[in-house]
């Protein structure tokens, strides 16, 4: 059974964590640390230091101590074959530890989303599972990257992931969705249509096992995912190339009881692909 990871927690928004603050050591005009994890996926929204060729970061002190396991940089950044640095503190950098230190992989390819290197998806996005690690503190750093060079992150995300317990409800389809375009059709039955652009999308169906499962659920996914928030959905942990950004449909989204379920209700998932990158 595939080992679904649902990540939605993201320490660097503030519209997750409004009393968090999120810093840069430097922000462009025009290009502001406010835009590291605002949600949005175009290539030109993106936050981005003043100078090049140097060590730059930005971090979020959190409004207390806050775990992760979870990174991820969306599409379009340009990180590939660049060293990353994930920084935890309790005390706002004065010391810190470094959950890891590794080179963004420049190609897609098929890997597990606890690999060392991480995971680049199909689409360009990074991934990564780490050793949980906790703090009041978290620092995104990118050394020097060379002459005329300074990191573009369109968006961040570090936060704590949730696998369920027992694998999702079949059938799943990691590949299903839809086509979207503008559509005409004559009297004669002719269609026209105008460029199109696939689009990721279906429901995963689960049934909590335990108390605990549902509090986190609740949280994850009737909490954060249901406010509307993007979600990386990873199907299975040791496919995390096939990972795609999604948010919830309109449909009600919530867990349902039944009698002969020993009092264990069922989650139903309703997604589609978050901004899908036009064909």
């Amino acid at each position: 059974m595939p080992d679904t990871v649902l990540a939605v927690e993201n320490l660097f928004s503030t519209r997750q964590f409004p009393s968090h603050t999120v810093t840069a050591e430097e922000e462009a005009a025009g290009f502001e640390v406010a835009k590291l994890a605002n949600g949005r996926r175009s290539a030109l929204d993106y936050w981005t230091s003043t100078t090049a060729n140097s060590d730059t970061w930005a971090k979020v002190a959190c409004d207390q101590m806050r775990a992760a396991n979870f990174i991820a940089l969306d599409r379009g950044h340009n990180l590939a074959g660049y060293t990353v640095q994930l920084h935890v503190s309790s005390d706002d950098f004065s010391t810190w530890e470094t959950a890891f230190s590794v080179a963004i992989p420049t190609g897609t390819a098929p890997g597990a989303l606890d690999d060392y290197l991480g995971v680049r998806t199909e689409e360009g996005a990074w991934l990564k599972r780490f050793d949980l690690r906790a703090g009041k503190a978290w620092r995104l750093y990118v050394p020097a990257m060379g002459a005329s060079l300074k990191p573009q992150v369109v968006g961040l995300w570090v936060g704590l992931s949730w696998q369920p317990s027992r694998g999702l409800s079949l059938p799943v389809s990691p590949t299903g969705g839809d086509f979207v375009t503008q559509l005409l059709e004559s009297a004669m039955g002719w269609q026209g249509r105008g460029r199109g652009t696939g689009r990721r999308a279906g429901t995963l169906l689960y049934k909590y096992v335990s108390e605990l499962e549902v509090e986190l659920g609740e949280y994850h996914v009737e909490g954060h995912f249901g406010a509307g928030r993007p979600l990386w959905l990873i199907h299975d942990a040791r496919r995390g190339d096939k990972a795609r950004l999604v948010v919830r449909t309109p449909e009600r989204l919530g867990g349902a009881y039944a009698e002969d379920w020993a009092n264990k209700p069922s989650l139903s998932i309703g997604y589609v692909e978050h901004e899908p990158r036009a064909a």
